[in-house]
């Protein structure tokens, strides 16, 4: 059964459901349910109280996923949770600055910053960040923004008014802790303009929480060493990205990040088929993809034998 989120019940259910129609699969093995606006409980209560419901694979937010995996425990359901990233990009000191700026784009916009994936912080080493900087924006600042439906756009609308009174919520409550605004900060209609912060404190509540909208954090360190810890220190370990010119560096950073993804020179926005998907800590439990298919199936050891096996008593 597919719940697809009552703000886009089409997109990532009906048509989902359409495709697998038209592919040939058997009536019945894909069935999707939707609802109206905060009419999600009795459709939880029936998927938590069948007997035919086994596994459950959230892709949500971290309170839903605490409900969840509670009542899951009651009836001893399986649960998968890829939950929401804070993502971080490291920049290394050798790293190929237009790359680096190019990559630092489309992580931290591709479709609004609406991706559980999307880069939310750069941490770049503190000899490039004047320069970095200084291209980020000016690349940044070119980004077509506006109607979806055409071609060019790059940045389009934020998917409720909700969503959007939030994104600027957070980056007035920065703001007024003391981050620089270097460009962005307004909207028009459900439109946010690609926004990028400096000097954002750790206490404000985007130095620590997922905001689901096309705003990033540029935050400098003076090794590798400090970048590491500095993006280990949220809570949230989905996906994450390594910059560097030496693959090798990066493939020795990577298991010091604390993350579920490391993409060594590639954004944090990379999602392949065969690969498996999900996080760690507060990012959830349990992987997407090839992997999951142990989730939802159970192995039996079956066996038998030609001759009549031998006891010791």
């Amino acid at each position: 059964m597919v719940k697809p989120s009552e703000l886009a019940p089409v997109s990532s259910g009906l048509i989902v459901a359409e495709i697998a129609e038209e592919a040939g699969f058997p009536s019945g093995v894909i069935n999707v349910v939707t609802h109206a606006p905060g009419a999600a409980g009795s459709v939880a209560d029936a998927v938590f109280d069948s007997p035919h419901v086994r596994c459950i694979n959230l892709i949500g937010g971290v309170k839903t996923a605490r409900v969840l995996a509670e009542r899951a425990g009651g009836t001893l359901k399986r649960s998968v949770l890829e939950l929401g990233g804070y993502n971080p990009m490291l920049v290394l000191d050798d790293v190929d600055m237009d790359y680096a700026v190019r990559s630092a784009t489309f992580g931290s916009f591709f479709h609004q910053g609406q991706i559980c994936m999307n880069t939310r912080k750069i941490i770049i080493h503190r000899s490039l960040y004047e320069e970095f900087l200084d291209k980020f924006i000016a690349r940044t600042r070119t980004l077509p923004s506006g109607d979806p439906q055409d071609p060019k756009t790059i940045v389009g609308p934020l998917i409720t008014p909700a969503a959007v009174a939030q994104v600027h919520e957070r980056v007035q409550e920065a703001l007024a802790r003391g981050a620089v605004l270097r460009t962005g900060g307004t909207y028009t209609g459900q439109v946010y303009a690609p926004t990028i912060l400096t000097n954002v404190p750790y206490e404000a509540t985007m130095s620590n929480e997922e905001t689901f909208g096309p705003v990033v954090i540029v935050e400098p360190v003076d090794s590798d060493a400090e970048a590491v810890r500095v993006a280990n220190r949220v809570s949230y370990g989905l996906t994450s990205s390594i910059l560097t010119g030496n693959p090798y560096r990066g493939f020795e950073m990577a298991p010091k990040i604390q993350a579920g993804i490391v993409n060594v020179n590639s954004p944090t926005v990379n999602d392949e088929i065969h690969a498996p998907m999900g996080g760690v800590r507060d990012s959830g439990w349990g992987r997407t993809g090839p992997d999951s298919l142990a989730d939802f199936s159970d192995v039996i050891w079956i066996n038998s034998r030609s001759t009549p096996r031998q006891y010791p008593f």
